[in-house]
C-alpha cells in the first residue's frame, strides 16, 4: 500500500501510472492541468488546487459545522464504490452527551433500529441491495455511538 501524506502525491502517482493524457481525459482537463496537479508545490510556481484538495476544503467546512454525518457519508461512498470500508480513528471520536447513560441510550437506540430494519427487511427472507446499504449505515452509526460511550466512560462521565 502506498502512502500518500500530500494530496499531489496521489495525482502524481496516477499520473506515472495512467499519464497525465489518460488523467485529462478522466477529468475533462488538459494533460497540462493534471500535470501541475501532481506537482509538489514546494517546487512549483504557477500551482493550481487540485480537485482532491478541494473535496477536503469540503469536507472539512461541513465538520467545522459539525457535519461529521456527511463527511463520513461521502467517505464511505466512496470507499464503498472501490470495495472498502471507513471508519473514524477511535481517538477523533468524542462524546457529545454529559453523561455515560445518555451515551449508552443513543448505543441503544443505534441497536433497535438495526434490529428494527433485519426484522422488516427479513420478511421476505431476502436483503435487496438498498437494504442491504441501509442496514451497513446504521451499523456505521451504532459503531460511531458505541465509540462516543468508550471515550465517555474513559473520560470518567458518569
Amino acid at each position: 500500500m502506498m502512502i500518500f501524506k500530500k494530496t499531489f502525491q496521489v495525482f502524481s502517482a496516477c499520473n506515472k501510472i495512467l499519464s497525465p493524457e489518460s488523467m485529462g481525459k478522466i477529468w475533462h482537463v488538459g494533460a497540462r492541468n493534471v500535470y501541475r496537479w501532481g506537482a509538489d508545490p514546494d517546487y512549483t510556481e504557477g500551482l493550481c488546487r487540485n480537485p482532491l484538495d478541494r473535496l477536503i476544503t469540503t469536507l472539512e467546512r461541513a465538520q467545522e459545522i459539525g457535519r461529521e454525518d456527511v463527511v463520513e457519508g461521502v467517505l464511505s461512498y466512496i470507499a464503498n464504490l472501490l470495495g472498502y470500508d471507513v471508519s473514524p480513528k477511535s481517538e477523533s471520536v468524542k462524546s457529545d452527551k454529559q453523561s455515560s447513560t445518555l451515551e449508552l441510550m443513543d448505543v441503544n437506540s443505534a441497536l433497535g433500529k438495526i434490529a428494527s430494519q433485519l426484522q422488516e427487511f427479513l420478511e421476505d427472507e431476502h436483503l435487496d441491495s438498498k437494504e442491504k446499504e441501509s442496514l451497513v449505515s446504521s451499523a456505521a452509526v451504532l459503531v460511531r455511538q458505541a465509540m462516543e460511550l468508550k471515550d465517555a466512560l474513559a473520560s470518567g462521565k458518569k
